[in-house]
């Protein structure tokens, strides 16, 4: 049975999409049969496609393997001649690179003077493309020895090596490979979509490989081919099945060549490349934005050593507690964009704004060069990086996700806190959209990208989760952002960990201690401690702040364990991240401090809700209980105070991070709630209450040199004077209600007695009973007064800030 024959049994189609030149010009339908349509066979018609005009006829991966075949014979040519093979640019290699990684062709390099195919082997590729693309009938799916379809787990795929400079272009084919004589193709040999219907188009691509292409076809027995045909169709099926049923995602390369992440659940996972739609041109969009920034009042030009200067104010101060941008890739591309035009994803001018915002925080509001009033230094940097990030987001980088993530901190510091979570959501999301959150090492080993540009990748998706985490606890808010799906290590958290040991330097601050020249600095460490903290806290955070339906037993273990884990991460840090405030250590650096303090603060965290009697205490009673709660958070809002001070010692307060205001708060809070006045005076006695007091001055005193730099913390400050005096107001008159109501009591008992039987003794005179009684009841009531209200005060102790106190 011949090959037509055997799919007489499936129903004929009808039409066709496409229709060929006679039945395009006679505007009548057209079946699609070949070698000629019904409508042309009947009217002697020449049948003939448009493939030309149809960009759905032309194959992308067997245009790309034709091309190399052309290109791997034109490079040994050049080679037999004695000449040198000339090299393509940096640029293009890498683009070449990325689309046949897009197109799932495997790329593996070999230098020039590589061994290159046998010209029988390509004489054998050039037979079988024939022989499949010769097929008289559409529904024969059409193979060939290039290999070109997306690799199944069951299919045997050729590999495509590219020379390291595309010198030479080999198709991988072993001259050894054995060749089917019933089909002229290797028995390796991965099936092709037939998306090549037209002969006009394989002439054209095969004339294109090699002019002397034409052979004639090898004849076939006709009973031969039918078991072809169901093979090929239940493989070609299979492909399409397996295509469509995949679960996992992949980065594509969408316009501009950018690395772009779409899931499975997305469509365009299904597609080759995603650069249909072309985005606005670069030139139009900086005109664009320089109108807005001269509109704005922005367009001024900063010189260049100031604005070094504050760029070095930043990386000293506040990028090491929130590692977001790697300093010396950032100069190398900022000198490479200034001095060269290159444009580089690690640096835009956004990104440079953002960070001179921050630098500018630790200078004097106003410079007398650079005249920025109204605005102030920081907020004429902030400005002009918002406005400059709206035009980074059409097409969005590495520097895009920094420059969020930095912008998102500033915002926080001007207590603009709508707008920083905003941002830090969007460095996330943008940080997802790039795919910054899987692993790289792969593409590393196959030389898609280069070692650095996997760092950068890591460092900036840790800073955008670390923001995330950041903004969860200072708003109370849940982030949604689990680890689950995240295969980007660690940065510094293993052995030769990309972010080098770096030496720190004191710079800004030539008044303080000299001995920091050469202290080491291991922000890789520090980066990876600080979220494996927030790791640590991840299965408590939502379920203790967010979840009433957990149990009050369960919740309580949950608690326990994470403090347990808490524990054990302080204890197992490595030395150079411990402090030890002796002589013989090195001064510990700011950013080990921060990291101490907010472990004080996730410890206050765990057991705050726990400080009532009666609020979330499981019953029958289970744990420590509502004293070791109060005994946890006063022992953590002590270490923070103590680390202040330290801090104070070597670098003063007005060289701090911003996150610091946060921990200040969560300490402060603990302390106003110990200090109130209450019947605790007693029992701690003036001592206790002195120390505490010392303490909370530590925290004031913080927060009012911060204040000249960070609108955060006199906001802070503020409200921790707010909170103080209520809490104050509150207990007096709850205290002073439940003396009334004794005092009336004590005052109807002692009528009834005088009355019946006489003056009680414990009541003889003011001097022996009576007062001394009213103390102990007044005391007495005053402590269940405390207790009474302590569920309002732990409410507003689970945020951060006062009810209405914003309004």
């Amino acid at each position: 049975m011949t090959p037509r024959q055997s799919t007489a049994s499936k129903p004929p189609r009808k039409h066709v999409t496409t229709a060929c030149n006679p039945c395009r010009e006679g505007k009548v339908k057209c079946d699609g049969i070949t070698p000629a349509c019904t409508i042309c066979r009947s009217k002697g018609k020449k049948c003939t496609y448009r493939s030309t005009d149809d960009k759905r006829k032309i194959p992308l991966r067997i245009t790309i393997g034709v091309l190399a075949q052309r290109i791997n014979q034109l490079s040994r040519y050049i080679q037999e001649q004695g000449l040198d093979v000339p090299s393509m640019g940096e640029r293009d290699f890498k683009t070449m690179k990325d689309v046949f990684e897009t197109v799932e062709l495997k790329f593996e390099d070999i230098n020039g003077t590589g061994k290159a195919t046998s010209r029988p082997a390509i004489d054998a590729s050039y037979d079988a493309l024939e022989a499949a693309l010769a097929s008289q009938s559409h529904e024969l799916p059409e193979t060939g020895v290039i290999g070109l379809q997306t690799p199944q787990p069951t299919i045997h795929e050729p590999t495509l090596n590219v020379g390291e400079m595309l010198e030479p272009v080999s198709l991988g084919l072993d001259a050894a490979q054995p060749i089917s004589q019933d089909t002229g193709m290797s028995a390796s040999t991965a099936p092709v979509e037939n998306n090549i219907s037209s002969p006009n188009v394989a002439s054209a691509l095969l004339e294109l490989a090699d002019p002397g292409w034409r052979h004639p076809p090898p004849v076939e027995p006709p009973h031969e081919a039918a078991p072809l045909v169901g093979t090929s169709d239940e493989e070609e099926e299979d492909e399409v099945t397996n295509q469509l049923s995949c679960r996992l995602g992949k980065l594509q390369v969408t316009h501009g060549g950018q690395l772009r992440y779409f899931g499975s659940t997305s469509n365009f996972t299904l597609l080759d490349v995603l650069v249909e739609v072309a985005p606005a041109s670069p030139v139009s969009i900086t005109r664009g934005t320089q109108e807005t920034l001269e509109n704005a009042g922005l367009a001024l030009d900063v010189d260049e050593p100031f604005e070094k200067h504050l760029l070095q104010l930043y990386f000293t101060w506040h990028d090491p507690c929130m590692h977001a941008v790697s300093e010396d890739v950032f100069w190398r591309s900022r000198a490479q964009k200034m001095y060269e035009g290159v444009d580089t994803p690690y640096y835009s001018r956004a990104l440079s704004d953002a960070m001179c915002a921050v630098g500018a925080s630790y200078e004097s509001k106003y410079h007398p060069d650079l005249v920025t009033f109204p605005r102030s230094l920081a907020e004429f940097f902030g400005d002009r990086a918002r406005l400059l990030v709206e035009s980074d987001l059409e097409t969005p980088s590495l520097a895009t996700i920094q420059c969020l993530v930095i912008l998102s901190a500033y915002e926080a510091s001007c207590t603009r806190d709508t707008r920083g979570w905003l941002y830090s959501g969007m460095a996330m999301r943008l940080a997802f959209d790039l795919g910054l959150h899987l692993d790289m090492a792969p593409y590393v080993e196959r030389g898609t990208i280069l070692g650095e540009d996997a760092e950068a990748r890591q460092v900036t998706f840790w800073a955008a989760y670390m923001s995330e985490q950041f903004w969860g606890y200072y708003l109370g808010r849940p982030t949604r952002n689990t680890t689950g799906g995240i295969t980007v290590p660690k940065p510094g958290g293993m052995p030769n960990c990309p972010v080098p040991p770096l030496k720190w330097q004191q710079y800004g601050s030539p008044y303080l201690s000299k001995n920091m020249a050469n202290l080491p600095n291991p922000l890789g460490l520090v980066c990876f401690q600080w979220v494996s903290l927030y790791e640590v806290m991840l299965p408590l955070t939502d379920v203790l702040y967010g979840n009433c339906e957990i149990s009050k037993h369960r919740l309580q273990e949950l608690t326990s364990n994470t403090v347990e884990n808490l524990r054990r991460w302080k204890e197992n840090l490595p030395p150079e991240l411990k402090i030890y405030d002796t002589a013989d250590f090195l001064q510990p650096l700011p950013h080990i401090l921060a990291l101490h303090m907010q472990y004080n603060q996730l410890m206050i965290h765990c057991h705050r809700p726990y400080i009532s009697r009666h609020h979330i205490q499981p019953q029958p009673p289970q744990g420590p209980g509502h004293f070791h709660a109060r005994s946890m958070c006063l022992e953590s809002a002590i270490g923070i105070a103590k680390l202040l001070t330290i801090y104070e010692r070597y670098y003063t307060f007005r060289r701090t991070n911003f996150q610091i205001v946060s921990f200040i708060f969560s300490a402060a809070l603990i302390l106003i709630f110990a200090v109130v006045p209450s019947s605790r005076h007693t029992e701690r006695g003036a001592g206790g209450d002195q120390e505490l007091l010392l303490h909370l001055s530590t925290c004031f005193r913080a927060l009012d040199e911060m204040g000249s730099q960070f609108e955060s913390a006199k906001r802070t400050s503020t409200l921790l004077n707010t909170l103080q005096r209520e809490w104050q107001a509150r207990r007096r008159s709850r205290a002073a209600r439940g003396v009334k109501r004794k005092l009336d009591a004590v005052q109807h008992l002692t009528e009834h007695s005088v009355l019946g039987q006489g003056v009680h003794p414990q009541f003889e005179s003011p001097e022996t009973g009576l007062w001394g009684g009213l103390d102990a009841i007044t005391d007495g009531h005053a402590a269940y007064a405390v207790d009474f209200i302590e569920p309002d005060l732990c409410n507003i102790l689970l945020s951060e800030g006062i009810p209405r106190s914003f309004i």
